[in-house]
């Protein structure tokens, strides 16, 4: 194997078997950790793996390096594709709780609240100040904001979708059922915000394309597995929500997309943002 970064997992554990007699005691700990946690580190921050591999951040930086990779994001990056993989269903989740011993809702209930606790804490790291302020401008001066959310994203979308009606924005709700007025319902001027984690449902792949065709602008609150697939033309604001028992709770979805809302409705009240009515909504 030559000196360049691994091109698959295969090759990066192979790596790992490779150097880890001649790694350092603190590399050594994190390529320890990186073989035991693979379905962790398309996630894991910088410190997360760090705390997990009991080194500092320096050490996973240098481990990186040492593995072939530029720095921590491009070895975080080789891991991403598990995004696309499809999840087990519930049927298998309810095993999995049944193996574990999950008589325990007490216990259930700690484990749902820490990863909504992380979760929160990992929104902070990777959601950027600028682009939400950016999202809540082009929200601002869309004539009407079409909320989508399929799946498991419905009930964040329809919470969202409320609140946008409770502070005098005007949206229309896509997704399940209720206001399903379908995509021919955009237009130019308008935006979308959509909501959607992988594997992604189809239909809000596919509203969002139609409705970028229809002029309309594109904020996602979206993982990067699925934020790879809108391409460049949406404004993703990243977060991945942390599992618990094989659930994912939705607690930072449903704080960033209320806190998106209520930043928009602010806007508007403020006469800072102006809806664009027909045509191309202007850029933030």
């Amino acid at each position: 194997m030559d000196g360049g970064a691994p091109h698959s997992t295969d090759e990066f554990i192979a790596r790992l078997q490779e150097l880890h007699g001649s790694l350092p005691k603190r590399l050594r700990q994190c390529a320890e950790y990186a073989a035991r946690q693979q379905a962790r580190l398309a996630q894991a921050t910088v410190a997360e793996f760090a705390r997990g591999a009991g080194v500092p951040a320096s050490a996973v930086v240098r481990f990186s390096q040492a593995m072939g990779f530029s720095g921590y994001s491009q070895m975080r990056d080789l891991f991403r594709s598990p995004f696309q993989m499809p999840r087990p269903d519930y049927a298998q989740r309810l095993q999995q709780l049944s193996r574990q011993g999950a008589a325990r809702p007490a216990g259930l209930l700690a484990e749902f609240t820490e990863a909504g606790r992380l979760s929160l804490e990992r929104m902070l790291d990777t959601v950027d100040g600028s682009d939400f302020d950016r999202a809540a401008g082009m929200l601002a001066r869309a004539g009407v904001i079409h909320v989508v959310g399929h799946g498991r994203c419905f009930a964040a979308a329809a919470h969202t979708a409320y609140i946008l009606e409770r502070v005098e924005v005007p949206a229309l709700l896509h997704g399940a059922f209720g206001q399903i007025s379908g995509v021919t319902s955009v237009r130019g001027g308008d935006a979308v915000l959509a909501i959607s984690f992988s594997p992604p449902v189809q239909e809000t792949l596919d509203f969002c394309a139609e409705a970028q065709r229809a002029g309309a602008q594109v904020v996602a609150i979206a993982d990067p597995g699925v934020a790879a697939r809108l391409g460049s033309g949406a404004l993703c604001l990243n977060l991945i929500e942390v599992e618990a028992a094989g659930f994912r709770p939705m607690t930072a979805t449903s704080i960033l997309a209320l806190a998106l809302a209520a930043a928009t409705g602010g806007l508007r009240a403020l006469g800072q943002a102006a809806p664009t009515g027909d045509g191309q909504a202007a850029s933030a």
